[in-house]
């Protein structure tokens, strides 16, 4: 599952995107799309989708597996059963640009982590690296001035993308720990089922409490976009990454995440582009560069 540094970071760009339509199209169909139900079908039909159509060796794959069941079962359960679910709940009580702000901290929650579990060292560098993307990211979401910083307000879905901040820390962590020798499709197919097999009693609880799916065709094409992109092409992408660069250099791309929704909402939505945007994309870029520079000796 690795690939080159540079396929790498064309992945993580690809999915930090798709991950930001995630977003949009998430709190663009919260009304229609509960977020138990919404996560559950994802995983359920993305694992069809698998099937279908990249049919993976899973005869040969699954012992495998099998043999590492207890790291693929918390990988499946932290990544795919817990955070996206987490952050579908956290996005019915709060805005997409407090999901973004908040999820610029991931790169410093994985940079944590990772020093503390496998005592990775942070270079310098890679803190000034930081500390520039997340200017960046603050030049766009209180749009250069800090009077708006005044009117921010964090709520229960704010704390909600806390705690799924830190679950995916943890996931990109595991992610060391999978099986190197099987098929990639074969390794998603089964965290897929993991995570639908744990929302299974969850989705239904919420049904029973009585949300419903609106499946029109504006939920129907967004719910579809949301299995494509962000589920199969963005964790194939994702894992694939963290395997190559390891949890730190990944976990810079998060500064990429809400940069990307900006520019999405410009071309989808229509939104404005404003001098703020210019220069926090300048900001974001330059800080990716020095984060991503080889280490110090």
């Amino acid at each position: 599952m690795r690939v080159s540094d540079k396929t790498a970071y064309i992945y993580l760009f690809l999915t930090m995107t798709f991950w930001a339509g995630n977003s949009i199209t998430a709190r663009m169909f919260a009304d229609d799309l509960p977020p138990l139900q919404h996560a559950f079908w994802r995983w359920v039909i993305a694992s069809f989708v698998i099937l279908i159509i990249f049919r993976p060796p899973l005869k040969h794959d699954l012992p495998i597996i099998w043999t590492y069941r207890w790291p693929v079962f918390w990988i499946g359960t932290s990544g795919i059963g817990a955070y996206n679910t987490l952050q579908y709940w956290a996005l019915n009580y709060t805005t997409v640009s407090n999901v973004g702000l908040l999820q610029t901290t991931l790169p410093i929650v994985l940079c944590l982590l990772e020093w503390l579990v496998f005592k990775e060292k942070i270079t310098r560098t890679q803190i000034l690296g930081m500390m520039v993307a997340t200017i960046g990211v603050g030049v766009v979401l209180i749009k250069a001035n800090f009077v708006n910083l005044l009117h921010l307000s964090f709520n229960l879905g704010d704390l909600i993308m806390v705690g799924a901040i830190f679950v995916y820390g943890i996931f990109s962590l595991l992610i060391r720990y999978s099986p190197k020798q099987v098929n990639q499709w074969s390794f998603l197919w089964v965290l897929f089922v993991i995570g639908a097999l744990e929302l299974l009693p969850l989705q239904l609880l919420e049904y029973q409490a009585g949300y419903r799916m609106n499946l029109t065709i504006g939920p129907i094409l967004g719910l579809s976009y949301i299995i494509i992109g962000p589920a199969l092409l963005a964790y194939k992408f994702y894992t694939s990454a963290v395997l190559t660069l390891g949890a730190n250099r990944t976990g810079l791309f998060f500064y990429w995440l809400p940069i990307a929704s900006v520019i999405l909402a410009i071309l989808i939505l229509g939104e404005p582009l404003q001098i703020y945007h210019l220069i926090g994309f300048v900001l974001v870029v330059f800080g990716l560069r020095l984060g991503l520079a080889k280490k110090e000796g």
